[in-house]
Order: C-alpha cells, then structure tokens, then sequence
C-alpha cells in the first residue's frame, strides 16, 4: 500500500476586533443560526446576545475571528458575578448545530464550535473578551442575504430559553412577511431546543413549552406580538405538524379597540371612568384638556384608540406620547417647522 503523506500547515488563528458600541438598540442575526440548535441555558443565552449585539457584519473577513469586547459593568447589568465564571466556561465548550430542514428524507448538519476563547478581566481590563471560532464567520458573513432582526433589551428580559427562542423564530417569520408557519414536532423540537428524553407527549410539550412560551411573549414589555397554534391534522395521536398564527401589533390594536367598542355598549359608566383614570396614571394631561375629552365621545374614541396602539407597541418612533395624543385629538396645534 503506497504511503500518504499529509503535510499538516500551522495556521495561527487570526483575530478582527470590532470595537464596543453602547446602546445598539437591535440584534441582527443570520437566519441559518436563527434556526441552529446550541443548547445554550438561558445565563448562557443572555451573554451570546451581548456578544452578537457588537457584531459590525459589513466588517466580517470570513477567514478570521470576531473580537468582541464587552465592559464588565454592562454585563453585570443583567448577570450575577457570581455566574459569570461557570457561565463562561461552559460558553467556551458550546457548538452550534446547523441542520438543513428543507429536505425531511434527507439528514444533514454540521457542529461549528463556537468560541475559541472567552477571557474575563485580564489583565484587569474590567472587560469581557469573546472570540470566535474562524468557522463561524462564514455564516456571520451570510446576514446580507437573509437575517432576523430583534430588540435587544426584550431579549434580555425573557426567563424562558423557549420564550427566547420562539420570540426569534417569530421575528425571522416577521421579517419574509409571512404571519403563518407550520413545523412538524420533530423540526419544532430541534428549533426551540427541547432535549430528546423530555416532554415527548404532545400535551406535555403543549404544557411545557409552547403555552409558557405563549404566555411569557404576551406579558414581556416591548413585544407586539403574540401567537396562536393548532395541531396540523385530524387526530391528537397522529399529529406531527403544528402550525402557527402570529397576531401582529396592528392586529392585536384592532381587537383591543372592538373590545371597547363593546364594552361601551355594555356599561358607558364603567369605561369612561377607566378612561379617567388613564389619563391620570399613562399621560401628562391637564385638567382642561382633560375635561374636553372626557365630555366628547368621539375625542374618548380617538384617545383609547391612539392609547392601545401605544399599548400595543405601535408608533414606537414617538417621544412625547402626550403631545402627540393631544396634536391628533385637535386640542393643540401643531407646532410649524421655523423658517431661517
């Protein structure tokens, strides 16, 4: 048997810092890792959105590593000191699993590990270092062509990984316009990261985590969304595909406002009292204007509809909630651009 020689080449892994920016209000993430699998504990979750956060993509050499530098204060903003150590160790050990879900007779993934190292407060740095591994840059480098993009402080605030993760999931189908989408139980398991020997009865699954999951993304600040699900099929025991509704922003301000409507019609007293009350505990509105509104059914119509479409996460570009309400009900003018 001839002999074959491998010459293997010492390659010393390269390094592109992206320097620290504070207050990046979104997470840009590549759809491909949207719907890989890490397995990651929510602590462990919260600080790879720190570190995805920083990411400048138009930057990425795919041949290299990414750099991200994070002070430590920012980090204790929302992780325990005392986490950080064993949290961090267990970071350096994760992979991220990409699975191919086009093809169901066809198994297909790939394990890229994700960090090559995770340093914290060398040197005393008062910093966080994460380095990634150079495998992972090519898929880093695929955000031009499809992404997710999601807040990043309503990311921090989930308890659930499986909140964390069907949030994600939701804004991917958000962002191709699509408000349905169906997964079998299999896909939707390796997506919300469900380990094997757990919750494999249907209901269980239902109980544990879709309707937690459910429930966390309706009382979370900052998510306009919510979804509904059905089973895909005709009996419970042979259901393997579950499809998904997303009620939208706009969607959920619509009922919201058919509910007042409603409850108008069934006690006028009762609404217009919780109106008042509003008014005094949501918005800075004097007495005056006050008085307008509350005697003027057409100004409280239009007051609780602009009110549930901030409640409902609409208008998110508005500053001075206040001032707009009382620009749209007519009782202030709008004030005209100066002329230089």
């Amino acid at each position: 048997m001839k002999k074959i020689e491998i010459n293997i080449e010492s390659i010393e892994e390269k390094y592109l810092e992206h320097p620290y920016t504070p207050n990046r209000k979104d997470n840009y993430l590549p759809n491909q890792m949207v719907i890989s699998n890490t397995q990651f504990t929510r602590v462990e979750q919260r600080l790879f959105e720190y570190f995805i956060n920083q990411i400048n993509y138009n930057t990425i050499n795919i041949n290299h590593g990414v750099s991200v530098k994070i002070p430590i204060t920012t980090v204790r903003e929302t992780i325990k000191p005392e986490q950080i150590l064993a949290v961090t160790k267990s970071m350096a050990q994760k992979v991220m699993t990409f699975f191919d879900l086009s093809n169901a007779n066809h198994i297909e993934y790939e394990h890229i590990p994700l960090f090559s190292s995770i340093s914290y407060n060398k040197n005393n740095s008062g910093i966080l270092e994460f380095r990634s591994n150079a495998q992972l840059s090519p898929y880093l480098a695929s955000l031009g062509s499809q992404y997710t993009r999601y807040d990043f402080q309503t990311i921090l605030e989930f308890k659930s990984i499986y909140s964390t993760l069907m949030y994600k999931l939701i804004k991917l189908h958000l962002g191709q316009n699509r408000t349905t989408f169906v997964y079998s139980i299999q896909e939707l398991r390796k997506l919300l990261q469900v380990e094997a020997n757990k919750y494999q009865n249907l209901n269980d699954f239902k109980r544990k985590v879709l309707e937690p999951a459910k429930k966390e993304l309706r009382e979370t600040s900052g998510v306009p969304i919510e979804f509904e699900y059905e089973n895909f099929g005709n009996k419970q025991r042979n259901v393997t595909h579950i499809q998904f509704r997303i009620i939208t922003a706009l969607e959920l301000s619509k009922i919201d406002k058919q509910d007042f409507l409603e409850a108008v019609q069934i006690n006028p007293r009762g609404v217009y009292e919780k109106v008042e009350e509003i008014i005094d505990t949501k918005y800075n509105i004097k007495p005056a204007h006050k008085d307008k509104i509350l005697g003027d059914s057409l100004l409280i119509d239009k007051f609780i509809s602009l009110h549930i479409e901030f409640e409902n996460g609409l208008h998110t570009n508005v500053k001075n909630q206040t001032a707009y309400i009382l620009t749209c009900l007519d009782l202030v003018k709008k004030r005209s651009p100066r002329v230089k």
